[in-house]
């Protein structure tokens, strides 16, 4: 089932391409990779408390090729039809589902490849042509995914690249001079902080306190200084969307 094979090896590489890009295969960079959930656990049974994804991961996993031709290609259709129902983006909800959608891709090709390799390459139906059709959907599928993430990650890049509090700024600002009023908690968007400095500077404790915070920005990393007081920032920064 030669025909079949060239689909799988051309998907393969284009999917990993593609969520390269997209930052599947590379989620993180940086010291900032708290952000992303940890890998999940995809033994045992599907549990109510597994997401959509990890429920599909352990369904592929469960499936089972037997020792006929149509009934092999019957299961590579459900195989497929269980990828194009699990893939469609929805905001940071998927970005914090990529490693899992990864390992679903992986698994998937992985059991379309041993599938199609146990159907006689002679063998000819309908069933193959449908097949071919799902397959061909499932990657314009997958590019629409890959598109639709870059758009969403870059936008919202964009738009924390704008509101980004500047690590020098705020560290200026927390010298005791004018942190003793509170300055740099209201550049930093700390608000209520900030009216409470500036209510008890007369008693020189704030001063005191942002002398203390002088020095901890001075001493604190670039991507440490995001991850407290820019998260969006931090959070959309961890993405690769180019190779």
């Amino acid at each position: 089932m030669n025909i079949l094979n060239d689909i799988v090896s051309g998907a393969s590489k284009q999917f990993g391409r593609e969520f390269g890009r997209a930052g599947a295969n590379v989620i993180l960079k940086g010291t900032n990779s708290y952000t992303i959930r940890g890998i999940s656990d995809y033994s045992g049974r599907i549990k109510p408390s597994d997401n959509k994804t990890i429920k599909a991961i352990k369904e592929i996993q469960n499936l089972k090729f037997v020792s006929t031709n149509k009934a092999n290609a019957s299961r590579l259709i459900e195989l497929t039809d269980l990828m194009l129902s699990n893939f469609s983006f929805n905001g940071n909800e998927t970005l914090n589902q990529l490693a899992d959608l990864n390992e679903l891709v992986i698994l998937y090709n992985n059991k379309f490849d041993h599938g199609s390799s146990l159907i006689d390459d002679k063998f000819e139906d309908k069933s193959i042509d449908y097949l071919n059709e799902k397959r061909s959907e499932f990657v314009e599928l997958m590019n629409q995914f890959n598109k639709d993430t870059i758009v969403f990650i870059t936008n919202n890049l964009e738009l924390a690249s704008q509101k980004r509090k500047s690590k020098k700024t705020a560290t200026i600002l927390a010298f005791p001079l004018l942190g003793g009023l509170g300055i740099h908690k209201f550049y930093l968007g700390q608000i209520g902080y900030g009216i409470l400095y500036l209510m008890f500077s007369f008693l020189l404790i704030p001063a005191i306190i942002s002398l203390f915070e002088f020095i901890s920005y001075t001493s604190m990393s670039n991507d440490k200084f995001d991850i407290k007081f820019n998260p969006e920032f931090s959070y959309y920064n961890q993405f690769k969307t180019t190779d």
